[in-house]
């Protein structure tokens, strides 16, 4: 049993352990997308659209799974649970906030647990953020997204009008910047 302050120092330990393997991890796979769309894109585009999202979904998966077979490891070397699988159903629910039952951690060894969920919480939350942004940048270009870029953002020298936080308009009434379907959209 660490006690209080060696159930957080082993928490810090462990958001530290996981943060890095999820930087790592999120940095091979967006490498890896990148090389797949310059060395093996297929002439069959839909068969593209299905492979990555699912190669990315499924790194995704097997990263999270890493850091819950961390946990659980963790959790067997200290004697926190009754075996390896009981440390990983443990792990498994503290990690997706899921909780868990019929299943006891050890005293010493909750505050981890619990500071687990916060971890995976917000590991979990960052790989969404990925997914959505790697997806959307493979997926859509800027002439095919319906909000053009930048449609509401100010101007780098601040508001975009003197009096107006719009865009400056071209003298075809549209924002400077998109083109008339956009501009359709915006109407």
């Amino acid at each position: 049993m660490p006690g209080l302050w060696g159930e957080l120092l082993i928490s810090f330990g462990m958001v530290a352990l996981t943060v890095t393997t999820h930087l790592v991890g999120l940095m091979g796979i967006l490498r890896a997308t990148a090389y797949h769309i310059e060395h093996w894109r297929t002439p069959w585009l839909p068969l593209d659209r299905l492979l990555v999202p699912l190669a990315v979904a499924t790194a995704l998966f097997l990263l999270h799974g890493l850091e819950v077979w961390a946990y659980a490891l963790l959790f067997l070397a200290g004697e926190a649970t009754d075996g390896l699988e009981q440390a990983l159903f443990v792990s498994a629910g503290a990690y997706s906030t899921a909780g868990w039952m019929n299943a006891e951690v050890s005293d010493g060894w909750r505050i981890v647990a619990v500071l687990e969920s916060l971890n995976g919480m917000l590991l979990l939350g960052w790989s969404t953020a990925f997914l959505f942004q790697t997806l959307h940048r493979v997926l859509t270009t800027e002439d095919q997204h319906p909000i053009p870029e930048g449609a509401i953002a100010q101007e780098e020298t601040g508001v975009a009008g003197k009096d107006s936080p719009r865009p400056k308009r071209s003298g075809k009434g549209a924002p400077d910047g998109t083109n008339s379907s956009e501009t359709e959209l915006m109407q």
